[in-house]
C-alpha cells in the first residue's frame, strides 16, 4: 500500500538528513510532495542553515567563474540539473546557454538516430515498476514508446500492465454511445467523466460526428450508457469489443481513432500523409467529412495542391471552379440580400470568408445587411421557443446569440432552462 504523506510524516522524515539536498536524494518521494504541497521551507525552519548546505550561503559563493568551472565538471545538462544550488545560481544569471555554448550538441545528451529499438526500449522499461514510475524517471523513452504506441505492448507482462493500484482505482472508465438511427451512424467513446466529455463533444466542430450533424442540421443525441465502472485496463479492451459489435450490426462508425485509446497526442497530419489520405476521396465535400485531414490541409495552406490532379480540381460539378468568383460577382449576389440571406448561399458565403471580403460587401446596405429584431420581440414566449431547440445554454450561446443575450439581459435564463428540464 502507498504510503500516504502527511505533515507529520513529511516532518519526521525531513528531520532525518542534515540538508535539503540529502532529503531530495534519500527520499524523492517524500522531497516531491513536499515540493508540491510548498512546505519545504516550513520543514526546514529549525535546521541548521534552515537545510542549506554552508556554501549555499556564504555571500558571493556563485561568481560567474564559480559556475562556469563547475557547469565544465558536468558531462551534459542532465548532470547540471542535478546540482540543484548550481543550477539555481546559472540560472537566477540567465546564464546557462552560454555556459554550455562550447560543449557538444550544447550539452543535451542525445541518442543517434534508431538507437531506440524496440528491445532497448523494452530493457529501459523493466527497469520500473509502473508507467508513472517510468515517466517519472525517464521521460525519453516513456514519449519515444508512447508516440510509437508501443507502451501497452512493453508493459503487457508487468503486473496490472504497468498502472499503479492508485491509478487503477482513481481512474474508473465509461463506454458510451451516440446513435443516429435514422442514418444508421453511430460514435463508440470512452471517457472517465462522462458529463465533461458530452461538453466537449457540443463544442467540438472538428470532429466527424459533429460535422455530420452540422451537415444535416441535426443536435447531437443523448448518449447511451453501454457500460461503467471499468478499469483502464478492462475499458481498452470493452470499448474496442464494442466498437466491433456495432460494426458487425452494419452501423457505420465516425470513430477515427482505435478503440482503446486512453487520451493523448492527436495523429499529425504531414503533407505525405494528407497527399495520400485525399487519395480516397473524389471530390473536397467527401474528403471534409474528415474534419482532422481537412483541417490540417487547410492550415498548411495546401488543400488547392492536394486537388490539382482530381477532376475539376476536385469540385462537385454543382461547385464553381477556382477563380469563379470574383469579388464583382460576390457583390452582385450580395446586392440582393442581407447577411442572413447571403449565408446561406454557402458556395458564395465561404468565398466571400476566404477572400476576407465579407463586411466590405455589406458596408453599404442599412446596417451592414445585419437584421434587426423590432422593438419587444424578444420576450419569454419567443425566447422560450427558440430555447426548446437546443440542450443546453452553450448550445444556445454558440447557435443563437441574439436570444441568449436577450435571455440573459431579462434574467430569464436560468428559468427557462430549469424549466425545460422539469417538463
Amino acid at each position: 500500500m502507498k504510503l500516504k504523506w502527511t505533515l507529520e510524516k513529511l516532518q519526521e522524515e525531513a528531520n532525518k538528513y542534515q540538508t535539503r539536498s540529502e532529503f531530495r536524494e534519500n527520499s524523492k518521494g517524500a522531497y516531491l510532495k513536499a515540493n508540491k504541497l510548498k512546505i519545504i521551507d516550513k520543514l526546514f525552519e529549525n535546521h541548521l542553515n534552515n537545510g542549506y548546505s554552508t556554501k549555499r550561503f556564504k555571500n558571493g559563493y556563485w561568481t560567474n567563474e564559480k559556475i562556469q568551472e563547475e557547469i565544465k565538471k558536468c558531462k551534459n545538462r542532465k548532470e547540471f540539473w542535478d546540482n540543484v544550488p548550481l543550477y539555481k545560481a546559472a540560472s537566477k544569471r540567465n546564464i546557462i546557454d552560454i555556459s554550455f555554448q562550447n560543449k557538444d550538441n550544447n550539452g543535451y545528451s542525445k541518442k543517434p538516430n534508431g538507437y531506440w529499438t524496440i528491445e532497448k526500449l523494452q530493457e529501459e522499461i523493466d527497469k520500473y515498476k509502473s508507467r508513472s514510475e517510468l515517466r517519472l524517471n525517464n521521460i525519453t523513452v516513456y514519449n519515444i514508446s508512447y508516440k510509437k504506441k508501443l507502451i501497452d505492448e512493453l508493459f503487457k507482462n508487468h503486473p496490472n500492465q504497468g498502472y499503479s493500484n492508485n491509478y487503477l482505482n482513481k481512474n474508473i472508465y465509461t463506454i458510451y454511445v451516440y446513435e443516429l438511427p435514422n442514418f444508421n451512424k453511430c460514435y463508440v467513446g470512452l471517457t472517465n467523466n462522462i458529463k465533461r466529455r458530452d461538453i466537449e463533444h457540443i463544442f467540438n466542430h472538428k470532429d466527424r460526428l459533429n460535422l455530420f450533424l452540422k451537415d444535416n442540421n441535426i443536435s447531437l443525441p443523448q448518449y447511451k450508457i453501454l457500460e461503467i465502472g471499468l478499469n483502464p485496463i478492462n475499458a481498452k479492451k470493452q470499448e474496442q469489443y464494442w466498437i466491433n459489435l456495432y460494426k458487425q450490426n452494419n452501423w457505420e462508425l465516425f470513430n477515427i481513432a482505435k478503440g482503446g485509446s486512453l487520451g493523448g497526442k492527436s495523429f499529425k497530419w504531414t503533407k505525405e500523409k494528407l497527399l495520400n489520405e485525399v487519395k480516397k476521396y473524389n471530390t473536397r465535400s467527401e474528403f471534409s467529412k474528415n474534419g482532422g485531414a481537412y483541417n490540417a490541409a487547410i492550415h498548411l495552406k495546401i488543400l488547392d495542391e492536394l486537388f490539382e490532379n482530381h477532376p475539376n480540381n476536385g469540385y462537385t460539378t454543382k461547385q464553381k471552379i477556382c477563380g469563379y468568383w470574383t469579388k464583382e460577382k460576390l457583390q452582385d449576389i450580395a446586392n440582393t440580400c442581407n447577411r442572413l440571406e447571403f449565408r446561406k448561399k454557402l458556395d458564395a458565403y465561404n468565398a466571400a470568408i476566404r477572400l476576407n471580403i465579407l463586411d466590405e460587401l455589406f458596408e453599404n446596405h442599412i446596417n451592414n445587411g445585419r437584421t434587426i429584431k423590432p422593438a419587444g420581440y424578444w420576450n419569454k414566449e419567443t425566447i422560450s421557443i427558440i430555447i426548446n431547440k437546443y440542450r443546453t445554454k452553450q448550445d444556445l450561446k454558440i447557435n443563437n446569440g441574439s436570444a441568449y443575450n436577450a435571455a440573459k439581459r431579462l434574467g430569464i435564463l436560468n428559468e427557462l432552462f430549469d424549466s425545460k428540464k422539469n417538463s
